[in-house]
């Protein structure tokens, strides 16, 4: 653990009580939220990493589903997803490009909701090369994800299943491969106390951030 009760990545280690809760600044605030996504990225095992990403569907109902955190670049407010380019959040993303992302740490307590936009490259180039291997097979599943089957089963060909194949076939999936470009242009954050929560807005502006104290 380090200084004032934070583990790796600027993180408090447990909800933040008494002095530590009354010391938030709403710079403080910022800075809780750039750490969070900065734990999602870098600790594979975090539940940072696994946001839940919200879309309006064709009916225009609300969609969410768990999403995997690829990359991060906090200069441009960018987030990268992996996703096969013909599932259902694809669809409804080029329908309505706007989207929701929640995080929830429960060690720490805090709540974050990024609100923004999406752009979608199918087969990014740069985007495939930094997949690992088990994440390309997966972009060999032979019908769109969510297409009904009389049984349980992972969707990959007989030749893949169980294995990780060569580079060459796992280049054929490419073509189902899309890349999820998410710009956050707002944040709201709300860290959970039992002494009473705190809670902020970020805008985030062309070269500049601000933020406000809401009432949780």
């Amino acid at each position: 653990m380090n200084e004032h009760g934070k583990g790796g990545g600027g993180l408090p280690s447990a909800p933040l009580e008494d002095a530590a809760l009354r010391a938030l600044t709403l710079d403080g605030m910022m800075a809780l939220a750039d750490a969070m996504l900065r734990r999602g990225l870098e600790n594979p095992s975090s539940p940072l990493r696994k946001p839940a990403l919200a879309t309006v569907n064709s009916a225009g109902a609300p969609a969410v589903r768990t999403v995997i955190l690829r990359s991060v670049d906090f200069t441009a407010r960018k987030l990268g997803i992996f996703t096969d380019a013909r599932s259902r959040k694809v669809a409804e993303l080029g329908a309505e490009p706007r989207a929701e992302l929640l995080f929830y740490d429960p060690a720490c307590d805090m709540q974050l909701r990024l609100s923004g936009r999406v752009e979608i490259r199918v087969g990014d180039e740069s985007a495939w090369a930094s997949a690992a291997p088990a994440s390309r097979r997966a972009y060999l599943v032979t019908a769109p994800p969510g297409t009904a089957s009389p049984g349980p089963v992972s969707g990959l060909p007989a030749d893949v299943a169980g294995i990780i194949p060569s580079l060459e076939r796992m280049e054929e999936g490419r073509v189902n491969f899309a890349f999820i470009e998410f710009r956050f242009t707002e944040a709201d954050l709300v860290v959970l106390s039992r002494a009473g929560h705190r809670r902020a807005r970020i805008r985030y502006l062309t070269d500049a951030r601000q933020a406000e104290w809401l009432v949780p």
